[in-house]
């Protein structure tokens, strides 16, 4: 194993983690899947309410690439179809009903089938959209030949999921997920880990190259990992999946029916009961709250407290989530004197509070801004946690300028909006970058 030694970055070091015990969550009345998580697709819907489904059967497609399925992770009826404005699709619920019955979906031929017929059968299979691509950071576009694939099997976010906990016991899943991708890209395939780990479910992978990485966050973010491997360049693209999206991949390739379970992290100082469960993709979060819809104190985020969307508390568990995380809300409360006192329950990147003091407590952090949006302050916060060779703040500033070629120059296609979450923390001006970066990536595919 290749090991890279991060040094910049700061790890939010947030109270609740998840125990680690594997359980089984029972199973959600209602399950739903939230077709505004897909940046890049125009759904359109193949149900109607009222409709039978069984588990792997499609729900809707992208009109801009009808191979592309999204398919139902349960047997049941379809309850409830939401549209948003425009009549644009923003979920569809399907509610289980008798014996789980499953849609023939078959595997990839890997041995004397082409490329072109790989990538479709993972399409027909609805999990084509576990694959994204960088630069963009949207669904990889299958016509294209990527020059590597990354397989993520880390993670430094708070109170994130561990990726090696969550698929041990997977080593055959894993390796049929390698075979899939062997086949849809002649370069080479990179699994990252945990500098240090060697788990068995990952040492013995055959057809990969592992790579380990120590250091605080974002030593386990995928843009990390490029940037320290192998760099993209002008014109060439990557792709990258998560541990556990490898090995959807190869449950469908070894028996060809739709993976509709994961393990999913449950964390945060408001979660009811916390720890790894086995739970129904899309399931509603009840079943991951002790049957308990939080109040309105908790936030309650589909990801983790960096890089997540927060939801409401009678939502559904994200297609991508592997974490979910619960904090305390903060409302309108005001902290007295602010920022003049000591503040011992308070972390700051900063020695604005005397968390340097103590550099292994935890924090039980809501989620106040403690200060309203203000004009750019650029006192090199951003930079001292940046360990990519780029700019952060006058990258912001060249987006919100729309000065694409300036920000093309200043590195806006090596990064995505979960690799600039930590500036967002540690920003005195209060932006959130990583929704500036996703502007100026779309401003980028529209005028590019």
């Amino acid at each position: 194993m290749i090991t890279h030694r991060i040094k910049k970055g700061f790890d939010v070091r947030l109270a609740g983690v998840a125990e680690r015990s594997l359980k089984e969550a029972a199973e959600p009345a209602v399950v739903a899947i939230l077709a505004k998580e897909f940046l890049s697709i125009k759904p359109k819907l193949l149900v109607r309410e009222g409709d039978k489904v069984r588990s792997g059967d499609p729900l809707f497609m992208d009109k801009r690439d009808r191979q592309t399925m999204f398919l139902s992770p349960a047997t049941g009826t379809v309850t409830k179809i939401f549209l948003g404005p425009r009549r644009r699709l923003r979920r569809v619920e399907v509610t289980q009903e008798g014996n789980e019955e499953f849609a023939d979906l078959p595997a990839a031929q890997l041995d004397g089938g082409d490329r072109a017929s790989v990538v479709a059968a993972i399409k027909a299979a609805g999990l084509w959209q576990l694959i994204r691509q960088r630069p963009v950071g949207k669904i990889a576009n299958g016509e294209i030949e990527p020059k590597a694939i990354y397989v993520n099997a880390m993670d430094t976010e708070p109170l994130a999921a561990d990726p090696v906990f969550a698929t041990q016991g997977a080593a055959e899943d894993l390796q049929a997920g390698i075979a899939v991708l062997k086949a849809l890209c002649s370069g080479k395939i990179y699994v990252t880990l945990a500098a240090g780990s060697q788990p068995a479910e990952y040492s013995g992978l055959q057809g990969v190259e592992l790579h380990g990485f120590e250091g605080p966050h974002p030593a386990g973010l995928v843009g990390t990992h490029i940037d320290r491997i192998d760099p993209i360049r002008a014109g060439e693209a990557v792709w990258y999946l998560k541990a556990q999206e490898l090995r959807m991949l190869g449950q469908w390739q070894r028996s060809s029916q739709f993976p509709t379970h994961r393990v999913v992290a449950v964390a945060g100082s408001q979660a009811p009961e916390r720890g790894y469960y086995r739970v129904r993709s899309g399931a509603a979060l009840t079943v991951l709250t002790g049957g308990k819809v939080l109040g309105d104190q908790v936030r309650i985020v589909n990801g983790t407290a960096l890089h997540g969307t927060a939801i409401e508390a009678d939502s559904f568990l994200g297609s991508y989530a592997q974490t979910l995380t619960a904090l305390p809300s903060g409302g309108d409360k005001r902290d007295f004197f602010g920022w003049l006192l000591p503040n011992f329950s308070k972390q700051s990147a900063s020695r604005s509070t005397w968390s340097w003091l103590m550099p292994r407590k935890e924090y039980d952090l809501d989620d106040r801004l403690h200060g309203g949006p203000r004009g750019i302050v650029d006192i090199g916060a951003s930079d001292r946690v940046m360990p990519l060779d780029i700019l952060p703040t006058q990258l912001i500033r060249s987006i919100q300028a729309n000065d694409i070629e300036e920000a093309l120059s200043l590195g806006l296609l090596e990064v995505t909006e979960e690799d600039l979450a930590l500036c967002t923390f540690v920003d005195p001006s209060k932006l959130d970058f990583g929704k500036v970066i996703r502007q100026g990536l779309d401003l980028y595919e529209t005028e590019g």
